[in-house]
């Protein structure tokens, strides 16, 4: 050995007993049952969490819906209430009736429903027709018995017992009723029929409802009646067993477009037009072609409305559309004056009096 080596510090060697059993690492920290536990517990709280944040979403969406649903529920609601006391006062039992019946079947109960259907039960018992008394001569004494003459009279026979009304007797007045074409008052008849006793010939008395509706809706929607009753004669028709296919329901759709275009009118230009070319689309020459001349009377009062405001190249293209419905030769002058202000554009005075041309219009030199 060296005499260098015999200067350098030695480190002691220590005899250390190292268990047989020990693991490599196991004395650095948890070990892996821990971690594992641990890990397990965290991912079920995430898993919680998720799933608690989703039920509030949808807890909180679920109460918005039923919010706009109980608002759209309450604007039907005032609407058909807003619209009984014109019923009550045209006597139209059949709107009357199918309004309140309408207003019966809506959970909360409306308020005041009681106090509307005695109205409506009041307006039906002020229209049936009452027997008249007529004057006639005093007949000369005679050795002769003149036989009875029997006129039918159209009326309810109330009984004495029972429940107080001659079901079979209004059953037979519905039936003359709906044949000599009286629908509103056969309706009227079995109305009263199936308040009484709803299970009293319901086959028969759904059979001549339905007849009646539908007879009177299709004379509303061909005749140019009241599309508004008419639509709601066929939504009375379905409760009655409508077939799928029927034509009425194709003739409400039309009506329901015809009246939702005819309500824009005034109100704006352009949902006017959406609303009738929508229509139009559907059956350009509904009830006679009046479709096609409101369609025709848009296009053209747009227009106007936009000549009057100076602003020729909008007013072009709506004199177009309405010479595509019809060819009117004072809307085609219009249309080409409108084309011609367009293209040379209208000078404006400037600040110190000169005309600027405008905007794509180059200025006039001057002299």
């Amino acid at each position: 050995m060296s005499s260098i080596d015999d200067t350098q510090p030695r480190v002691p060697v220590v005899d250390v007993d190292v268990p047989e059993d020990a693991e490599e690492g196991e004395g650095g920290g948890p070990g892996c049952a821990l971690w594992g536990v641990v890990g397990f517990f965290g991912l079920g709280l995430a898993v919680v969490i998720v799933l608690l944040s989703g039920a509030a979403g949808w807890t909180s969406g679920q109460r918005q819906a039923q919010t706009f649903a109980t608002a759209t529920q309450q604007a039907v609601i005032q609407d058909q209430i807003s619209r009984i006391p014109g019923d009550v006062a045209s006597g139209n039992t059949v709107l009357l009736n199918a309004r309140v019946q309408f207003l019966a079947t809506l959970t909360p109960a409306v308020a005041g429903l009681d106090d509307l259907m005695s109205t409506a039960t009041a307006v039906y018992l002020n229209t049936l027709p009452t027997e008249t008394p007529q004057p006639t001569a005093t007949p000369e004494a005679t050795d002769e018995i003149a036989a009875p003459v029997d006129t039918p009279v159209f009326e309810v026979q109330i009984e004495a017992s029972g429940s107080g009304y001659d079901l079979p007797g209004l059953l037979e007045q519905a039936r003359t009723a709906i044949r000599l074409g009286q629908y509103a008052e056969g309706v009227d008849l079995l109305q009263v029929i199936e308040a009484v006793d709803s299970t009293y010939e319901a086959a028969t008395v759904r059979g001549l409802m339905l007849e009646a509706l539908t007879t009177q809706a299709l004379r509303l929607f061909r005749g140019g009646g009241n599309l508004a009753e008419a639509i709601l004669l066929v939504d009375e028709a379905e409760k009655y067993g409508l077939p799928a296919d029927s034509e009425l329901r194709y003739e409400r759709y039309v009506a329901a477009l015809y009246l939702n275009a005819k309500s824009k009118i005034g109100t704006d230009f352009g949902a006017a037009i959406r609303a009738l070319q929508e229509a139009y689309n559907v059956a350009p020459n509904y009830r006679d072609g009046e479709l096609r001349r409101l369609l025709f009377g848009q296009y053209v009062a747009y227009g106007d409305a936009w000549a009057a405001e100076g602003n020729y190249c909008s007013a072009f293209p709506q004199y177009q559309n309405a010479l595509n419905i019809f060819n009117d030769g004072g809307v085609a002058a219009k249309r080409d004056n409108a084309e011609l202000m367009c293209q040379q554009g209208t000078p404006v005075p400037g600040p110190d009096g000169q005309p600027i041309a405008p905007v794509g219009v180059p200025p006039t030199p001057e002299n």
